[in-house]
């Protein structure tokens, strides 16, 4: 899946969790820039697994600290 496609749909799903602006961009901290918790990063990854059709350890959680960390995760892993 393209690059580009990973970060739109990446956009939508946190988007539920959180109000993004126009800024959003795959550089943003997940903690910092979004605010996201650790309940709501866990919920997220749990949704983008489904969307995704992939599987995050537990421990890889901690190494998910921007957008772009998760789309090459997702380019990597995805089925």
């Amino acid at each position: 899946m393209a690059k580009e496609k990973i970060i739109g749909d990446l956009k939508d799903i946190i988007s539920d969790y959180i109000e993004l602006d126009d800024n959003f961009d795959a550089h943003m901290s997940l903690g910092g820039d979004m605010g996201l918790d650790s309940f709501g990063l866990i919920s997220m990854v749990s949704n983008i697994e489904d969307h995704f059709n992939i599987r995050i350890p537990d421990y890889e959680l901690a190494n998910f600290v921007t957008v772009e960390d998760l789309v090459g995760y997702i380019q990597t892993n995805q089925f």
